[in-house]
């Protein structure tokens, strides 16, 4: 009788084939540290459910493959999470200062001028600068809901933004 192939591998042949190759496994999984375990069995796991979907000509390359890759899924997730939540102390060093209260003032004086500015368009030319600018809405999208051309977007916006840029140079806030 000739060698069996190894693409009619059973998921007993597989589960065997782990056990066979559990301490090269762990080798692999002992850089995740503390999850070495759960990633050899969601390897071996792995490896049966690929072997129900499609044959497996060499199910040890493949088992050692996939143990791999779940290490490296691991670590770079362990990378993002340290990233996200490092410690706040290094932020501490750094925080901005708080602006004084001159730069305050001029700041709220500048918005409060914008949006006097903004009040006084026209409704339709008000209507696209604020659903660009404000809710961030393509030429596109503007013009299917207004219900006009995306040329007719291109001139209220492009008239919006004259008016504000002269209504802001009017009262000294040109920088």
């Amino acid at each position: 009788m000739g060698k069996r192939s190894l693409q009619d591998a059973s998921p007993v042949d597989l589960e065997t084939a782990c056990r066979v190759h559990a301490d090269a496994l762990r080798a692999i999984t002992r850089k995740a540290r503390e999850d070495e375990a759960d990633l050899a069995q969601d390897a071996c796991l792995r490896l049966v459910e690929t072997a129900q979907r499609e044959p497996v000509g060499a199910p040890a390359h493949l088992l050692f493959r996939i143990a791999r890759n779940l290490v490296i899924d691991r670590m770079r997730g362990r990378g993002r999470a340290a990233r996200l939540f490092q410690d706040q102390t290094a932020y501490e060093e750094h925080r901005c200062p708080s602006p004084d209260p001159e730069r305050v003032l001029l700041a709220t004086e500048r918005l409060r001028r914008a949006l006097k500015v903004i009040d006084a368009m026209p409704d339709r030319r008000r209507e696209a600068f604020l659903l660009h600018r404000i809710e961030g809405l393509s030429y596109p999208q503007i013009a299917r809901r207004m219900g006009v051309s995306v040329k007719g977007v291109e001139k209220h916006i492009s008239s919006a933004m004259l008016q504000l840029l002269r209504g802001m140079q009017a009262e000294g806030f040109d920088d």
